[in-house]
């Protein structure tokens, strides 16, 4: 059963995922016209995978100390929640990505040849 504390981090870990993937690839674009701001750019994408991780990792202690079931019924929670949120933030980091080359490749009119 997901919560409502589940479903609400879920949410904020793929936007977070999203724009880790965005801003990973934007700062290597950006490096070529401002390096200041490429190499903010490039850290975000840290910064977001750390955020992500914390908010997942206080989203798992809650939901596991919440459980009230055994150590084994414990652990087993606390793998599959772990499992679930760097799934949804690796498919989204990889979505932001992707959105990035796309507009990238609209923005100057590249071709798919």
């Amino acid at each position: 059963m997901v919560t409502s504390l589940v479903g609400d981090a879920l949410v904020l870990v793929a936007l977070i995922g999203f724009y880790g993937g965005l801003a990973r690839d934007l700062g290597a674009t950006t490096e070529f016209l401002a390096p200041r701001l490429g190499l903010g750019l490039s850290l975000a994408a840290y910064v977001a995978g750390g955020v992500g991780a914390l908010l997942a990792l206080a989203t798992v202690a809650v939901e596991v100390a919440g459980a009230g079931s055994g150590a084994a019924g414990e652990a087993a929670a606390a793998v599959g929640l772990s499992l679930l949120f760097a799934v949804v933030f690796g498919l989204f980091f990889r979505f932001g990505t992707a959105v990035y080359a796309i507009l990238l490749r609209v923005g100057l009119g590249l071709n798919r040849n």
